[in-house]
Parts: structure tokens; C-alpha cells; sequence
């Protein structure tokens, strides 16, 4: 009986070995069809993640351009502006004047509502 066990053991064993060779062997096998199978997507991925850069450094460049030209821009609105308030003050503090009194006028007729 020990000699069947022992027998049955070793026939175990064996099953075991072979089962574990073939599945290294599978293993390496879909290993090497994934990679083969799949590279163009990882290569695709890449070429797209470059191209990607390459277009948000652009958008980030022109961003910047834009925003130097619109500062510059309202500096020269804001300086020629004073200039003109310079020029004739009463003008302005009428309009300011005209103005205050309307938006006084539309929110005081809104709360009687």
C-alpha cells in the first residue's frame, strides 16, 4: 500500500512538472503575441501624446501673446483716457454724476415693487 501511494505520489508530482512546463511555455507564448499584437497601440498612444504637447505648447504660446498684446493694449486705453479726463474733468464728473443718479432711480423703483 505504501508502494501505491509512493507511486501515486511520484505520478503527482510528475503531472505537476508538466503541467508547470506547459504553462511557462504558453506564458512566454501570449507574452510575445501581446506585444507583438499591441505595439502599434502603444506606438499610437505615443505619436498622440506628442503630437498633443506639440499643440498645447502652441496654445500655450499664443495664450501669452495674446494676453501681453491685451495689457498693453488697456494701458494705452487706461493712459489715453486719463489724459482725456485731464483734459475735462467736468465732463466726466457730470456723466459720473448722471449716471449714479439713474442706477439710484432703478434700484429705488425695484425695492417699491
Amino acid at each position: 500500500m505504501s508502494t501505491e501511494i509512493s507511486n501515486s505520489g511520484k505520478k503527482f508530482e510528475e503531472a505537476l512538472q508538466l503541467l508547470n512546463e506547459a504553462a511557462k511555455e504558453k506564458k512566454d507564448e501570449l507574452q510575445h503575441l501581446f506585444s507583438d499584437k499591441y505595439s502599434h497601440i502603444k506606438e499610437f498612444l505615443n505619436e498622440t501624446a506628442a503630437k498633443n504637447s506639440a499643440s498645447l505648447n502652441r496654445v500655450r504660446k499664443m495664450t501669452g501673446e495674446a494676453l501681453s498684446e491685451g495689457s498693453e493694449r488697456a494701458k494705452e486705453i487706461a493712459s489715453e483716457f486719463d489724459e482725456k479726463v485731464h483734459e475735462n474733468p467736468w465732463t466726466y464728473i457730470g456723466g459720473a454724476a448722471v449716471g449714479a443718479l439713474l442706477l439710484g432711480f432703478i434700484l429705488g423703483n425695484s425695492r417699491q415693487r
